[in-house]
């Protein structure tokens, strides 16, 4: 969860980047009515930092409320940083697993649209980490170009050093699945 926290806010800014579409053609129209309605903007890239600002408010608003202390102002690193300081408390509140669930949600979406492009993303089976089975992919360190680590869903990383043993374990979790199915 601190991963996640401490990550989120990277990604806001990240994002930022990434709300202007690259251009491919000209700079200007040719020809016909020319439309001042601005430049188009990566509705994914709005979304994921909408989603980011979102669930971070709403969860530090939670705290604010119940522990009777003063929210933070509504920016990402801001709110991430409270959501650390009372990372405790959440865990122990009866909404943990909903503010577990929500935040890997919105950390795994959050990565794939700031930093990998939809018709690149692998499945590359399930995470070997006990007691997880969230999906493996691969992806790019923050803020880097090309694949950095293997990830899943729940924020487990492997990097690339790591990546003959992770491939080792996937292979014999899937002997065992294998081996599992075949004695039903």
């Amino acid at each position: 969860m601190r991963s996640c926290l401490g990550e989120l806010p990277d990604i806001y800014a990240d994002c930022e980047a990434a709300l202007l579409p690259r251009r491919h053609g000209p700079l200007r129209p040719v020809g016909g009515a020319r439309r001042h309605s601005g430049p188009p903007l990566d509705e994914g890239a709005m979304a994921t930092r909408s989603r980011i600002l979102g669930t971070l408010s709403s969860w530090a608003a939670l705290v604010a409320d119940e522990r009777g202390v003063r929210a933070p102002r509504r920016r990402p690193a801001e709110l991430a940083a409270f959501l650390l300081g009372h990372l405790d408390w959440l865990l122990c509140h009866p909404a943990a697993g909903d503010f577990v669930e929500e935040l890997l949600d919105a950390a795994e979406t959050a990565r794939r649209a700031a930093y990998v492009k939809p018709s690149l993303v692998t499945n590359l089976g399930s995470c070997v980490h006990p007691g997880c089975a969230r999906p493996l992919s691969p992806a790019p360190l923050t803020g880097a170009k090309g694949v950095g680590q293997v990830r899943c869903a729940a924020g487990h990383t492997w990097l690339p050093h790591q990546w003959l043993a992770l491939m080792r374990n996937l292979r014999r979790e899937q002997g065992l699945g294998r081996s599992a199915e075949g004695a039903a």
